[in-house]
């Protein structure tokens, strides 16, 4: 039999596991749950580990994924930047396939859509098969021994969101009626930057644009309200984002600003993750604009000279975005990978 090494990365909303098939040369991950940007980096390290850094074929199981953050799709930049020959996916479902759809990175990968079609697949060595099976359906088990808990968690979490939308009551009424708010720089307040930018764009398809999906709304506020947290604070509390909105015959502009540290754009070597969140938003918006903040006395933590990201969405038909709009650091990663689409 294969000898195989099996690595479990777990959380309360997630569950990761790697087979890694050295003497094959390739590597089975599993995936199920929210894959949140705080589980990518320990993900990545452990694949990097398992495989001591050299090229392998990857099949990536994502069947019971209920959302990727940009973080987990730049894992599977990761993953495509170091394959042998393929990365495969299983079929992808809208939680995935929106994010990939806006980065327009569906050609680095192959897709199966079951046990049987990836059995077919040229390259995929039988001796995979069987474990990841089992693997699957240990999961399965898991999940369905563990759905007694959820129940309790849901009755449970009914009584703490009430609590929290009483404390974020002031906030939400801001959101159905201004067309600017400051919010706490906390990814829970992602809901509220959700609910100001559905009425947003509820307006703007008023006028004329096109309708935008509650999934494409959640993708944006998630990735804001993470990037400020994240990148602009660095964790630290206190710190307060402005958000807002304004629309005439031909856009609608939305901008978001923090006091935090301030931009820099990254340059991702082979060993980093691809910053995707932004990629995510140029590949929704017209023009998208960074810079940092407007000096004036801010509200909250002041880290640095801050952040602000100008976003635009054109409303005529037919508009499209201007040309060089992707980052140069971009251009270089989708140079590299020409030539290299899933075969």
């Amino acid at each position: 039999m294969e000898q195989m090494n099996k690595i479990v990365v777990e959380t309360p909303s997630f569950t990761g596991k790697v087979l890694v098939f050295a003497s094959l040369h390739t590597c089975v991950i599993i995936l199920s749950g929210s894959v949140e940007s705080h589980v990518v980096p320990q993900l990545r390290d452990k694949v990097r580990a398992a495989t001591s850094g050299s090229k392998h074929d990857y099949v990536v199981d994502m069947d019971e994924v209920t959302y990727i953050s940009s973080n987990g799709l730049g894992f599977l930049m990761y993953l495509a930047k170091n394959r042998r020959d393929f990365v495969l996916l299983s079929k992808p479902g809208p939680a995935v396939l929106k994010p990939l759809d806006l980065l327009g990175i569906q050609h680095l990968f192959r897709y199966y859509q079951s046990m049987e079609d990836l059995e077919k697949q040229p390259g995929v060595p039988a001796e995979v098969l069987s474990p990841l099976w089992m693997e699957k359906k240990v999961l399965a088990a898991s999940l369905h021994q563990k759905q007694w808990v959820k129940i309790l968690k849901d009755h449970l979490a009914a009584k703490e969101l009430t609590r929290e939308i009483q404390g974020m009551s002031s906030y939400l009424e801001a959101a159905d009626r201004q067309d600017s708010i400051v919010l706490p720089a906390d990814e829970k307040y992602a809901s509220v930057l959700y609910k100001f930018l559905d009425r947003a764009f509820g307006q703007a398809a008023e006028h004329g644009g096109n309708t935008v999906d509650a999934p494409t709304i959640e993708i944006i506020a998630r990735e804001l309200m993470a990037n400020a947290v994240k990148h602009g604070y660095g964790f630290k509390s206190g710190g307060k984002v402005e958000v807002g909105f304004s629309l005439d015959r031909s856009a609608l502009e939305i901008t978001f600003t923090d006091h935090g540290r301030g931009y820099s754009p990254d340059s991702p070597d082979d060993d980093t993750l691809p910053p995707a969140g932004l990629e995510m938003l140029r590949g929704f918006f017209d023009i998208l604009d960074i810079g940092h903040a407007p000096q004036k006395l801010a509200d909250g933590l002041v880290l640095g000279k801050g952040t602000t990201v100008r976003m635009v969405k054109r409303l005529e038909p037919g508009a499209g975005r201007p040309a060089g709009a992707r980052p140069s650091w971009w251009r270089r990663l989708r140079e590299r990978f020409r030539g290299r689409s899933a075969r």
